[in-house]
C-alpha cells in the first residue's frame, strides 16, 4: 500500500521541532525533511524556499508561545495564576519553545515577514495581558500601580529575560525568586495605589 503524501502541516510541524531542538542556525531544508520523513523535493514543492518554511514555523512557533502564555493567564485564583504563568515559562524552555521564539525574534531583524509575525504575536500577547492584569491584581489584594499597558509590557520583557535566563543554564531558584519579587513589587505598588 502506498504511503499517503506528508501534509504541509506536517512540514510545518518538523520546522518548529528542528528549531526547538537545535535552534534556527541549524535548520537546514534537508533537517525538515528528515525529521518528516519525506524528501527535501517534498518540502520545496510545499515550500519554495527555506525562508517561506521559515515563515511558516516562525507563524506557528509564535501562535502556540502566545497561547500558552495567555492559558496560564486565563486560570483564576491569584497565586494559582502567577504559578501556571511561572509552568508556562519553564515548560516553554524545556520544549525549546522559548529558545525558537527568540531564535526569530534576532530573525526578525533581517526578514520582514518574520518581524510582522512576531509583532502581530507581540502585539497579542500584550493586549491579552492588558485585559488580564487588573482582575490578576485584585485576586492578589492589589490594583494596578501604574498604566496597565506599560505594566503588561514590563511583565512579557520579565518573562522573556527569565526564559532566556533559564535556558542559558541559570539556576531555576534564583530565576523564581526574582519572579517573585517582580509580582511583590508590583502588588506593593498597586496597595500604596489604593491606600491614596
Amino acid at each position: 500500500m502506498k504511503r499517503a503524501a506528508p501534509s504541509r502541516d506536517r512540514i510545518i510541524e518538523a520546522a518548529c521541532s528542528g528549531l526547538a531542538s537545535a535552534g534556527l542556525d541549524a535548520l537546514t531544508v534537508g533537517r525538515v525533511a528528515a525529521l518528516s520523513g519525506v524528501s527535501s523535493a517534498l518540502v520545496h514543492y510545499h515550500f519554495a524556499t527555506k525562508d517561506k518554511l521559515l515563515q511558516a514555523a516562525a507563524r506557528r512557533v509564535a501562535h502556540a508561545r502566545t497561547a500558552a502564555r495567555a492559558a496560564a493567564f486565563e486560570v483564576r485564583g491569584g497565586l494559582a495564576t502567577l504559578d501556571a504563568v511561572w509552568r508556562a515559562v519553564e515548560t516553554g524552555v524545556a520544549s525549546g519553545a522559548e529558545r525558537s521564539w527568540h531564535d526569530l525574534v534576532l530573525r526578525a531583524r533581517a526578514d520582514v515577514v518574520v518581524a510582522a509575525e512576531v509583532a502581530a504575536q507581540r502585539a497579542e500577547e500584550s493586549r491579552g495581558l492588558a485585559l488580564r492584569l487588573p482582575s490578576l491584581l485584585v485576586e492578589l489584594g492589589s490594583a494596578p500601580p501604574g498604566p496597565i499597558d506599560e505594566l503588561a509590557t514590563v511583565v512579557i520583557a520579565f518573562l522573556d529575560g527569565a526564559a532566556l535566563a533559564l535556558a542559558s543554564g541559570e539556576r531555576p531558584d534564583a530565576i523564581k525568586s526574582a519572579f517573585d519579587a517582580l509580582w511583590l513589587a508590583l502588588i506593593g505598588a498597586g496597595q500604596t495605589e489604593l491606600r491614596r
